[in-house]
């Protein structure tokens, strides 16, 4: 009787390297402290705290000057557009209910 083949074909190039670096960057991670299982809650202190907020903020990846620029530039624009939209349905619905109000009270 012959057994049946229970590997799947293997991934493509690219799905192969992609799911390489994925596989080698969770084999990097460290988990977070809330997630290592460790069952003492040591209270450290406030400078313990401060020294963890800095070591997270110099993991951040701050955005350079003109991604910055853009960013804020498609916020405003957004913001403006949709004030722009919501004031124009407020005067419409605003003259709608005064039509209605005058219609039913006249």
């Amino acid at each position: 009787m012959a057994e049946a083949d229970d590997t799947t074909p293997a991934p493509s190039g690219r799905d192969a390297s992609r799911r390489a670096r994925r596989e080698a960057r969770a084999a990097h991670a460290r988990p977070a402290k809330s997630q290592s299982g460790s069952a003492t809650t040591d209270r450290q202190g406030f400078r313990a705290f401060v020294r963890e907020c800095w070591a997270e903020l110099q993991r951040v990846q701050w955005p350079t000057r003109p991604v910055l620029i853009q960013a804020t530039a498609v916020v405003i624009i957004t913001c403006f557009i949709v004030g722009v939209y919501l004031y124009a349905l407020d005067s419409l619905f605003s003259r709608l209910a005064g039509w209605l109000i005058t219609q039913q009270a006249g």
